[in-house]
């Protein structure tokens, strides 16, 4: 009984002795994201870290491409001075590039069952100088055999003395430093020096990717390596493989698990429940190609529901979208009064699109009221109002909210980089964007829409980015150099992208022409929204408005449709002349001409056809039972109506099976008199609606003529479907 209690008693005091007894170390001259997520680990397991050389200037090297780090065995020297002669237990840790992954007491216990007195981590590669590899200690097959620096431990007195050994340089290379120390064997021996092989404590990744994966408890995801069956706790994501340990951290360390979701998300939210709460940001808007759906772009940034008067506003069009600049002008000019400040960007001839985006965001940095700066393309349609309100509330140094190409896995990120820096999908990449796995990611490139803090601006003003050739390349390159984490928040809905690479402005109204590309978006400008009521199976055909027998009348394009047809087929101004002969024919010869335009002449006649059998098909089964052939027609034309031209039409059979005409504006305002006469039924149809087409049968029933016109301009548009 009483050794037990002995025993007890011993073990408190170790575990005492543990918490106070172990003082975590590393250097860091700088804030930035990739220490921010070390030191959250170390909050999170219960570790004191003391950061040497924080806001001094580094003069180590380019660690990242190239030999150096000597100056961090210099802080560590001075940091031990004054703790050589006692029993502390020091390990020190580089900070951007490493995780904790279990608590101080796991750390503790796996040291002391590891029965040395200094542990250095272990990897494949024997850096920086190859030629010392024979020289190493063999291992057994599958362990590490090379030494790595980026974290060790041991009592500060045996540390103070590795330190002090010899002399080094700032840019020296600190890993080379203790390979020497390693290498010498009665060094080695009397400082009780180890590698960890196993990965038993400290998992160095450059190499090992392959063997280790994320696992899950219930709290936390945590890594386990494979090969040698260990959970490592420290993980160290060495060499060049930044991008793959940024990855492997959005499930490390209480970020993310499967049962609870993203546990990071809100733990950097800013408050903002009153207006005085809300920062005051930059909205920059670029178009810097021709633009599908411009307008419903503006309509969409003007519906964010974030103050206005708390935005400024920077504007810039890029000469490749210069006929589009008057969508963007009558935005800013709409809304001038209301937000904050406008600020146009106007390019220059030889201005390249690096240079715009390093202005736009010179205007906020010069702005110290400006906080963030919401950086968005006009391909990037919000319809989620609250996203910059969201984005804000996030409050990271760049967070994009996730938006796809409509029914598809494009997006506005990467998951992953390829050996050349360029695009590969990540392991998580399709969970993500169909959102299985909802979170805050941290992704290697961003693109399009995302928002950047005022930290992320002074990182990101590179003198490289104004001359850069690929723009966003560049950006989200400077980034990770610079350790700013670029984010993806996919937790809600907030958009989509539009598909713009064949998009051309050889037209008045070019977005007539997008029903193939960006199909969705052409459906919802220019499809009625009473279309698909008509349409639905509990619809049938006796409910189908029917103002003269066998003449039925339903909603099929927006006015909005109407009225850019109409100025279409007047910009390009090449009406017929209303006689019998017609070039345009096969037959060269019109037994019932108008003044018209056909859509073969303006190079729409195959959007025409398309939109046949989608929209009027399944119209066209219901009306026409039994009549199940996918339309289709090769007179496809607008006719213009005018008093002082051709003010009506004699009577007439159309060459069709059944006839579309759909009123393209409106009688008794734009155009008086009008409308068609049913002869066989003496039933006129002339309160007509916009966008509504009128279909009866072309042949034997359904004899009508174009009444007259007497003042204005009647349009109407007119297909003759399976002549």
């Amino acid at each position: 009984m009483r050794s037990c209690v002995l025993l007890a008693v011993f073990l408190a005091v170790f575990v005492k002795a543990q918490e106070k007894e172990l003082l975590v170390i590393t250097v860091a001259t700088e804030r930035n994201d990739a220490f921010e997520r070390f030191m959250r680990s170390a909050e999170i397991y219960g570790y004191d870290v003391k950061v040497l050389g924080m806001g001094s200037t580094w003069r180590g090297g380019d660690v990242a491409k190239s030999v150096g780090g000597g100056q961090k065995v210099r802080l560590l020297k001075e940091e031990l001075e004054d703790k050589r002669n006692g029993d502390l237990l020091i390990l020190f840790v580089d900070s951007y590039d490493v995780l904790f992954l279990d608590t101080k007491e796991a750390l503790l216990k796996a040291y002391g069952d590891f029965g040395a007195k200094v542990v250095f981590g272990a990897e494949d590669f024997c850096w920086p100088q190859q030629s010392l590899a024979d020289v190493y200690p063999t291992v057994k097959p599958g362990q590490k055999r090379f030494l790595n620096s980026g974290a060790f431990m041991g009592p500060a007195s045996l540390l103070y003395e590795i330190v002090s050994a010899l002399e080094i340089k700032d840019e020296d290379d600190d890993q080379l430093y203790y390979t020497k120390l390693f290498l010498n064997s009665d060094m080695r021996k009397s400082l009780g020096m180890v590698l960890d092989h196993s990965a038993t404590i400290i998992q160095n990744l450059n190499g090992a990717l392959n063997e280790v994966e994320v696992r899950f408890t219930e709290e936390t995801g945590y890594l386990y390596n494979i090969k040698t069956n260990t959970k490592p706790i420290i993980v160290h994501g060495n060499g060049p493989i930044k991008v793959e340990f940024n990855s492997l951290g959005n499930y490390l360390a209480h970020s993310w698990t499967p049962s609870k979701g993203c546990q990071h998300c809100e733990e950097t939210e800013i408050q903002m429940e009153k207006p005085k709460d809300y920062p005051v940001v930059q909205l920059s808007f670029f178009v810097e190609s021709p633009t599908p759906f411009l307008d419903v772009f503006f309509e969409r940034i003007a519906e964010l529901n974030y103050p206005k008067n708390m935005i400024h506003v920077t504007a810039h069009v890029g000469k490749p979208a210069s006929s589009q600049k008057e969508i963007a002008k009558n935005f800013t000019d709409k809304y001038s009064s209301e937000y904050r400040s406008v600020t146009w960007l106007e390019s220059t001839e030889d201005e390249s699109e690096g240079s715009a985006r390093y202005r736009a965001m010179g205007t906020c940095v010069d702005e110290q009221e400006c906080q963030f700066m919401l950086s968005i393309e006009g391909i990037v349609q919000l319809t989620n109002p609250d996203t910059l309100e969201h984005l804000v509330r996030t409050n990271r140094s760049i967070v994009a909210p996730m938006v796809t190409r409509r029914e598809k896995l494009w997006s506005n990120f990467w998951g992953a980089l390829s050996t050349a820096g360029y695009y590969t999908r990540s392991d998580d990449y399709v969970e993500i964007v169909e959102g299985t796995k909802k979170g805050i990611w941290n992704v290697p490139f961003t693109r399009d829409v995302y928002l950047l803090s005022r930290n992320a601006m002074h990182a990101l003003m590179d003198k490289r980015l104004a001359s850069a050739k690929e723009v966003d390349m560049e950006i989200c390159r400077i980034a990770r150099e610079k350790n700013v984490f670029m984010m993806v928040d996919n937790r809600h809905s907030f958009g989509y992208l539009i598909n713009a690479e064949t998009y051309s402005t050889e037209h008045l109204h070019n977005d007539l022409w997008q029903v193939f590309d960006n199909p969705l978006d052409w459906e919802e400008q220019y499809i009625h929204e009473e279309y698909h009521n008509v349409v639905a199976p509990s619809v049938s055909m006796t409910d189908i408005e029917q103002p003269c027998p066998d003449v039925f009348w339903f909603p099929m394009v927006t006015e909005k449709f109407c009225r850019q047809l109409i100025e279409e087929m007047e910009h390009y101004g090449q009406w017929s002349d209303g006689k019998n002969n017609d070039p345009r024919l096969e037959g060269g010869y019109e037994n019932v001409p108008t003044r018209d335009i056909h859509m073969r002449q303006v190079g729409w006649e195959e959007h025409w056809l398309h939109i046949l059998r989608k929209y009027v098909h399944p119209m066209q089964t219901k009306l026409f039972q039994g009549y199940d052939d996918k339309p289709w027609a090769r007179m496809n034309f607008v006719v213009r109506y005018r008093p002082d031209e051709q003010p009506s039409l004699r009577p007439h059979h159309d060459a069709s099976s059944y006839t579309l005409n759909i009123a393209l504006n409106r009688p008794g305002i734009d155009y008086q008199g009008g409308g068609t006469r049913f002869t066989r039924y003496n039933c006129s149809l002339i309160q007509v609606k916009v966008g509504w087409v009128a279909t009866f049968p072309g042949r034997v029933t359904h004899l009508h003529e174009g009444l007259e016109t007497t003042k204005g301009t009647r349009y109407i548009f007119v297909t003759f479907v399976n002549p």
